[in-house]
């Protein structure tokens, strides 16, 4: 690029004092031909790779993008054109591994009606720790990030399915580090929404059923009957994973980088 590109992905400046929150728009530029196509599918398919294995930071430009990959538009290419700048800008990307207990802590968020069509995005920060309720931040095992497959009618449902999502994960993980010799208490899933804790724990009642139901008593059950996990609040400056679920400015991925990759 002419000039470092600090960012990921296209990023929309918070309007403050706005009350009403929008979907993003639909994409309406023209659709790439075939030849363009498979570029596009070859950049998700080498960079999610490269995501999964180091550098975290590109998970939700990546998701984006491979939303678009089977019927991409110019703007898809120029989003893939800038996730190339990003990637040029910041090479060779560490992460760094410290000792630790080795039990499974998982920050779960979610980020509503930030995608087209309504949908809404829904990330986990994984990473391996102590008992202590408040361990060190380590380099994360694995990064989930992911848009919810069906529209959810408030912020708080789609935390709801945000944890809901985690949890099923936490489980496969939790057998995984059992089997290599990592017992594994009740896995701690950090939230930053209030109104889904409640739910999770009996503390709130909804006024009429929802398509969250089943994700409201799967967790239920697995948090306080079989006591699998351990649910709890946070502040959102505390909670690792928002940084995957919106699309932040520079500013932000300038500042936040050195937490998730190792800048020596």
């Amino acid at each position: 690029p002419a000039t470092p590109q600090n960012a990921p992905h296209r990023w929309v400046p918070i309007t403050y004092g706005k009350k009403i929150q929008n979907a993003q728009i639909d994409d309406t530029t023209p659709l790439l031909p075939e030849l363009e196509i498979r570029h596009i599918q070859r950049v998700v398919g080498s960079f999610l790779y490269y995501a999964r294995a180091v550098d975290n930071t590109i998970h939700p430009a990546l998701n984006s993008l491979g939303s678009k990959q089977a019927a991409p538009t110019q703007q898809t290419n120029n989003d893939a054109n800038m996730l190339m700048d990003y990637l040029f800008t910041h090479p060779d990307a560490t992460l760094r591994y410290h000792k630790s207990g080795m039990q499974l802590h998982i920050d779960s968020d979610a980020a509503y009606l930030v995608a087209p069509k309504a949908k809404s995005r829904i990330a986990g920060y994984y990473y391996l720790g102590d008992k202590s309720p408040q361990p060190v931040l380590n380099a994360p095992i694995h990064i989930e990030c992911a848009l919810l497959k069906h529209v959810v009618s408030s912020a708080a449902e789609a935390e709801t399915a945000g944890i809901f999502h985690n949890a099923k994960q936490a489980i496969h993980i939790k057998k995984m580090l059992q089997a290599l010799g990592h017992p594994q208490d009740a896995t701690r899933i950090k939230t930053d929404n209030s109104t889904a804790y409640k739910f999770v724990h009996n503390d709130m009642k909804q006024k009429i059923s929802k398509s969250g139901d089943m994700r409201f008593n799967w967790l239920r059950d697995r948090t306080v009957i079989q006591k699998m996990l351990r649910i709890y609040w946070e502040v959102g400056s505390k909670n690792w994973a928002d940084y995957f679920t919106k699309h932040h400015a520079p500013s932000h991925h300038k500042a936040m980088r050195r937490v998730y990759i190792y800048s020596g």
